[in-house]
């Protein structure tokens, strides 16, 4: 597989794991070094690796409510041999969310190293 392929590889566990509620496969596309970015309101959110995937290990996954899945790779760069950027679009009901993912290539494996998210509502 080129890098191109890698990554998409990546971007689809992410999408199924976030749907399905795998969290091998959701934590697997995240490099453990990662940070998780969003804005509430004035305030910044941010999170490490271990409570971002705690938080949505805890919640019920979209395919256990029967929801519609969203998921697509709205823009994918690949910017050098060992850096990416994708801007996603996936559902987690009752919200959508546009994310941007930063990827790095680590030990020859695409991790996302970076997730800056938007909610709508």
């Amino acid at each position: 597989m080129n890098d191109e392929e890698q990554v998409r590889a990546v971007i689809k566990d992410y999408f199924d794991g976030l749907y399905f509620g795998d969290m091998e496969k959701f934590g697997g596309a995240f490099h453990p070094a990662c940070r998780l970015f969003a804005v509430n309101g004035d305030e910044i959110l941010t999170f490490d690796y271990e409570p971002y995937m705690a938080r949505c290990a805890a919640r019920a996954a979209p395919a256990t409510q029967n929801a519609s899945r969203i998921d697509e790779i709205v823009s994918l760069t690949i910017s050098s041999a060992d850096t990416a950027h994708a801007r996603v679009r996936d559902a987690f009901p009752p919200r959508t969310f546009v994310n941007e993912l930063s990827f790095l290539k680590v030990a020859g494996q695409w991790k996302i190293v970076c997730k800056v998210w938007h909610a709508f509502d």
